[in-house]
């Protein structure tokens, strides 16, 4: 009985032995330029293999003026995908903690508009205003800059 279960077992180490080299062949079939790709946590979608979108901003400054102190200013900056790729707008961020952006999560396909939504509060922010905020994307240009300008008065 001993001898039975002795050698189902060393027929199993074999076994396995054995889809571990068919493995590794597999591995081996893989052309080199294309082993190691694929970023860790990454998706690879087919036919991407360079990104094409392109953040173009219609008008990337405003200047609200002059507003008296604890009025706030809201302004949509607008924006078209003039890429082949459909843009992902990852963050958006403004220099200052008294601006506040919002902007859509969804992916804006090839063609297609989207907007940055700015308010500003000008409460304790008197004097001349020069605040930036920060659109980073999967665009050509990572980084795109928003400019929002004015003073505000007592």
């Amino acid at each position: 009985m001993k001898w039975i279960s002795l050698f189902f077992l060393g027929l199993m180490l074999i076994t396995s032995c054995n889809s571990g080299k068919n493995q590794e062949q597999e591995a081996e079939e893989i052309p080199l330029e294309q082993q190691g790709k694929q970023p860790v946590g990454q998706t690879i979608i087919p036919g991407s293999d360079s990104i094409n979108a392109v953040l173009a901003v219609e008008n990337d400054a405003y200047d609200f003026g002059k507003v008296k102190e604890g009025e706030k200013v809201e302004h949509e900056f607008k924006f078209t995908n003039t890429g082949t790729s459909p843009l992902i707008i990852s963050n958006v961020q403004a220099s200052c903690g008294c601006t506040t952006p919002e902007y859509s999560k969804n992916p804006i396909a090839p063609g297609e508009e989207g907007l940055v939504k700015v308010v500003f509060n000008s409460a304790g922010q008197v004097g001349k205003q020069h605040k930036v905020v920060t659109v980073t994307s999967n665009a050509v240009s990572r980084n795109t800059l928003l400019h929002l300008r004015g003073e505000v008065v007592k």
